[in-house]
């Protein structure tokens, strides 16, 4: 099928990429289908663009590539809504606010997209106590260098 993205015109996709988002996405309660397509050739980020509205397209990692130590505990209630049966249903996505400066880009692992890759169904998942923000810099040596005034 041909959609239209932001940032990539009008693409084909195949129906099997389709992520449904039962509850849609916090803000974004309307927007229940959206792909991921790949935004550089190694794979470490993502587009995720919505299939409803082709202005709404957040960029999205695996946030194992900058953070191997992240964990999150699913809920019953989560894990039933995304049909999981076991630990290799689940794919994890980190939603990245990228500013000008790139080296100052932040994901937010206080709430990542978790994925049902089987079923292909997702949600964002917000846990009522985590030590994670919205704001985690995955650059950190090159953050702190720059807040030192070291880097440019």
């Amino acid at each position: 099928m041909q959609i239209q993205t932001k940032y990539m015109g009008n693409i084909e996709v195949e129906e099997k990429q389709i992520i449904r988002f039962p509850q849609g996405l916090p803000a974004f309660e309307d927007q229940q289908q959206f792909v991921f397509l790949p935004f550089d050739e190694d794979g470490t980020f993502f587009y995720m663009q919505s299939l409803q509205n082709e202005q709404l397209c957040l960029i999205v990692c695996n946030p194992f590539q900058f953070f191997p130590d992240y964990q999150i505990d699913l809920g019953d209630q989560e894990c039933q809504l995304l049909e999981v049966n076991g630990p290799d249903d689940v794919a994890l996505m980190a939603i990245l606010t990228i500013p000008e400066d790139f080296r100052h880009t932040t994901a937010n692992l206080l709430a990542p997209v978790v994925i049902n890759t089987r079923a292909n169904l997702g949600l964002q998942f917000i846990p009522t106590d985590s030590d994670y923000t919205t704001k985690e810099y995955i650059f950190p040596g090159i953050h702190k260098n720059v807040a030192a005034g070291e880097g440019k």
